[in-house]
């Protein structure tokens, strides 16, 4: 499916990362607060559903969005993780009578995808892996990696894969949902879509998780996962390296999973990213650079606010040392 103007069902995180990385011009929004629909005057092509996480009531809602949309005749890239045009039938159905083109990110058969991949990098994987964890939701992972695929490509072949319903159309080579995938499969899977990367001769493969490894597995009925999914992630990327994105200043809670996620993968992390748009927002940015250097010596081991460029170049410097480290 080729995108290239949209208009998106919200303006959230997922629409935040289309803006900064993607090549899509975004025509506008379907819905503000309270999901209120506003109109939308402008020409696109497809309609992306953004929102991942539904209620009842906004299943609903996505059902009959899509179906406006596709007798608009607009193509659909549809981000919902639980709810699939596909697993729909009068969607599905509607789509291929106006010869709609439609594409759900969560593919729970992903594994039949990249079950041979994973079997041949079960004999090794050439390139450098970096694994983005996280303390929780909204800590900038996803932010870090692809920040840090745009300055490391300047010295190195960097392939990506990601775990976001955005990844693909942000130019990261393969997508994985892991939320939607049997546990049996999901470190399996990841670990095939990283071979899969690997066979196109890249130096280093940065991988971006979700959530936190402490986050709450028991949000019934959402598909979040929690740290289950973190946990798979961690274990099926088996990384040479890895980073901490953190939502938070707090030393003891950054220590807490810098701990765990080393004994889990007998790896040391090497650098820690703040999302500032949460944790530093309440500092001016002399202030702030005070803190993220006291984290930085705390830890001994380089601190960075990519979000506001805070540290940023000292940063990548860092990370392209110690992964040229034999």
């Amino acid at each position: 499916m080729i995108i290239k103007t949209a208009r998106l069902s919200h303006n959230n995180k997922v629409s935040e990362g289309l803006k900064n990385f993607s090549n899509i011009s975004i025509s506008g929004y379907k819905f503000v607060e309270n999901n209120k629909e506003i109109c939308n005057p402008k020409e696109y092509d497809t309609f992306i559903w953004t929102k991942e996480i539904l209620t009842p009531s906004e299943v609903k809602l996505w059902e009959k969005s899509i179906i406006d949309e596709i007798e608009r005749g607009k193509n659909i890239y549809n981000m919902a993780r639980l709810y699939m045009v596909s697993h729909n039938k009068k969607l599905s159905s509607l789509a291929d009578r106006y010869g709609i083109e439609y594409f759900d990110c969560s593919d729970p058969n992903a594994f039949d995808k990249y079950r041979e991949y994973a079997k041949l990098g079960l004999k090794g994987i050439e390139a450098k892996i970096i694994t983005i964890m996280g303390t929780g939701r909204k800590c900038g992972k996803f932010t870090t990696s692809l920040f840090l695929r745009n300055e490391l490509s300047k010295y190195l072949k960097v392939g990506t894969v990601g775990t976001e319903p955005h990844s693909k159309l942000c130019g990261i080579d393969e997508m994985v949902i892991p939320q939607v995938i049997p546990i049996c499969h999901v470190a399996s899977t990841l670990y095939g879509a990283i071979k899969k990367v690997d066979l196109n001769n890249k130096d280093l493969i940065i991988v971006s998780s979700q959530t936190g490894v402490f986050s709450d597995p028991l949000e019934v009925g959402t598909g979040r996962g929690g740290g289950v999914v973190s946990l798979s992630i961690l274990q099926g990327s088996k990384p040479d390296y890895i980073i901490l994105a953190s939502n938070t200043l707090n030393t003891m809670e950054i220590e807490r999973n810098i701990r765990a996620i080393e004994i889990l993968s007998n790896k040391r992390v090497i650098g820690i990213t703040i999302n500032g748009k949460y944790a530093g927002e309440a500092y001016s940015n002399e202030d702030y650079r005070d803190i993220l250097n006291n984290i930085s010596e705390e830890f001994n081991m380089p601190v960075a606010d990519v979000i506001r460029g805070i540290y940023s170049k000292d940063f990548v410097k860092s990370i392209m040392e110690q992964c040229s480290e034999k």
